[in-house]
């Protein structure tokens, strides 16, 4: 069974993407909202009868509690609540590129996700590699220090985004890439497109 803090990110993940609140989640199961704190904070750990209400009110078999051979900090997509969004292309994590909006295909991405895109570069690593898979809610903006989408110009480019005075400021995770900073006298366009709301990886023999 995983450690109280690997199953109360669990519990909290499974309850935030299907937008139930603590206090609803602890009416479901005969709880206090306060013992709901305390699972999704590892200060407690669920008792098996406690366990058995979750999975019901989640609908998901028990394996996902008891088992604890996932990476830290991921979830697989069979626990969240989903739907089918259009991956509508690719998106830079290094100095932007051309934005692609043609639907490759429709596949299953959190609920709360509008589409999803196909990271490109290497600038946001390690947080998101090459290959992967980012789901995007449609906002108009985000807090500062949010990863999320910019549009420059005809560009998209995933970073984490900063408000300056005319434009952004957008900063990788890798530090091998400044920071860019856009403003309106140098670009005709620059829009936040969305925030990342989840993000898929396909794990081959020899990939961290």
């Amino acid at each position: 069974m995983p450690n109280k803090a690997d199953l109360g990110l669990r519990i909290k993940t499974m309850r935030t993407s299907r937008d139930i609140t603590q206090a609803e989640l602890a009416r479901a199961i005969g709880k206090s909202p306060s013992a709901i704190t305390m699972y999704e904070s590892g200060r407690r750990e669920p008792d098996f009868e406690t366990l058995e209400a979750l999975a019901d009110v989640f609908n998901v078999p028990m394996i996902a509690f008891l088992s604890d051979d996932l990476p830290e900090g991921l979830v697989p997509m069979r626990l969240v609540s989903c739907r089918r969004v259009p991956l509508i292309g690719s998106v830079a994590a290094g100095e932007p590129i051309l934005a692609d909006e043609s639907i490759d295909l429709y596949i299953d991405g959190p609920a709360k996700a509008d589409y999803a895109l196909r990271v490109q570069g290497d600038s946001m690593n390690p947080t998101y590699l090459d290959g992967d898979v980012v789901y995007i809610r449609q906002v108009p903006d985000v807090p500062d220090g949010t990863v999320g989408v910019a549009l420059i110009d005809d560009s998209a480019c995933l970073k984490h985004i900063y408000h300056i005075q005319n434009g952004l400021l957008l900063t990788s995770d890798n530090p091998a890439y400044p920071p860019m900073q856009k403003t309106w006298p140098e670009c005709d366009t620059i829009r936040i497109l969305g925030v990342v709301v989840g993000y898929t990886r396909i794990y081959k023999e020899g990939r961290a």
